[in-house]
């Protein structure tokens, strides 16, 4: 079962806004999600859900990327910060060198 928790959040510190999502599907690995979120394919039904709970306005906000669409990825305690795997932007990769 495929289980969505989206969330409109707003930070006063900083003024941005955000659509934070959590997701779980019992069906699939870690390894799966993981890829589903890379893929975008989490991404379409966030916005078909973010359209029904919030407005079509809202979600357009998220498809043009003026919103940021964040997913907790497993991680629930990234919800009282800033990190999270953005979703709706190109995804910056990161090396370690080893010095």
């Amino acid at each position: 079962m495929r289980k969505f928790i989206i969330d409109f959040e707003y930070n006063e510190a900083s003024g941005r806004s955000s659509i934070v999502v959590d997701f779980n599907d019992d069906s699939m690995t870690n390894v799966e999600i993981n890829e589903a979120v890379r893929s975008g394919e989490i991404l379409e039904e966030v916005i078909a859900q973010t359209a029904v709970i919030f407005g079509e306005d809202v979600a357009q906000q998220v498809r043009d990327g003026r919103l940021a669409a964040i997913c907790l990825d497993h991680h629930p305690e990234l919800k009282e910060s800033d990190a999270g795997i953005l979703l709706n932007q190109e995804a910056v990769r990161k090396q370690e060198v080893k010095q």
